[in-house]
């Protein structure tokens, strides 16, 4: 190797230990940045101010570039709105950020119910490679900073919820498993990025066909954490199984999927798996064989 790719390679180490290091510290901070939501309760007009300190600065430092996610979710009816999600601009640690959140028009107003919201926070480099410039192969986690919620009551001339049984019918989650592409060994601040495979069978809805209906997969990092007001994809509608894209394995992972129909109506199943790494045999070759 060259000594400007050793030059590269070095530096591209020491910022993705450097970028390891901060985001172990702002993984320390936890959900408990406190966000202050007025009014409390409101109703499906009502307009909603949200504020918070933020726990570490935002924006791009270097090639390393950090974001905060705003996002709430309702109860899922037809004719009113049951989510929002914002990524919110570039601010210094302690600033004090302020949202108010207005129903869109055309939506018939919030859904009634318990809303509940997160600020999730993330990292990425900004780095494109050449033949004397490394890039770190790094995978930083989201990480929630803030869980917070708030109550929306029902108008006497909003729509009333569908019927129960307006549901879908579904067993839940059958296998998440991972089968990690072999590679060159060489040193990683990180793991290798894994995708993890989900298969299920198809759900039934009285209303909509099997093949629109769309499934929630929920991830967690530990038994019985995941959080169902904000699922971490969405399947295309009818599939039974789903890739996700590639995470760190730095520990274990635990998924549940929930099937969704038309109305915005979804399973309760809590049926929940924990990633496996699990590869199919290899079939000998000729030579093998033969020998």
């Amino acid at each position: 190797m060259s000594g400007g790719r050793i030059r590269a390679a070095l530096a591209a180490a020491i910022l993705a230990a450097a970028l390891a290091a901060t985001s172990a510290t702002a993984a320390g901070l936890g959900p408990t940045t406190k966000v202050t939501v007025k009014p409390a309760s409101g109703s499906p007009q009502t307009h909603f101010a949200f504020s918070f300190r933020v726990p570490a600065a935002t924006g791009a430092s270097g090639s390393v570039v950090t974001t905060d996610r705003f996002s709430v979710r309702g109860p899922r009816e037809a004719g009113c709105q049951s989510s929002f999600a914002r990524n919110l601009r570039p601010a210094r640690k302690g600033k004090r950020v302020k949202l108010t959140l207005r129903p869109a028009k055309g939506k018939g107003g919030w859904c009634a119910g318990k809303w509940h919201g997160t600020v999730v926070q993330s990292e990425f480099f900004r780095c494109t490679p050449t033949p004397a410039k490394v890039c770190p192969n790094l995978v930083v986690a989201p990480r929630t900073i803030a869980r917070f919620s708030f109550k929306v009551t029902r108008s006497s001339t909003q729509n009333p919820p569908a019927p129960a049984a307006d549901v879908p019918k579904f067993a839940g989650l059958i296998s998440a498993i991972s089968c990690p592409t072999p590679g060159p060994v060489r040193p990683r601040v990180l793991p290798r990025p894994s995708s993890y495979t989900l298969t299920w069978s198809a759900a039934t809805d009285p209303v909509t066909p099997s093949s629109q209906l769309v499934y929630e997969i929920f991830v967690a990092t530990s038994p019985g954490a995941e959080d169902y007001s904000t699922p971490s994809y969405t399947s295309s509608p009818g599939a039974t199984s789903f890739t996700t894209p590639g995470v760190a394995r730095t520990g274990p992972l635990y998924f549940v999927v929930r099937a969704r129909n038309a109305a915005g109506r979804e399973d309760s199943n809590t049926v929940e798996k924990q990633g496996v790494i699990e590869c199919p045999p290899t079939q000998p070759t000729q030579a093998s064989r033969s020998n």
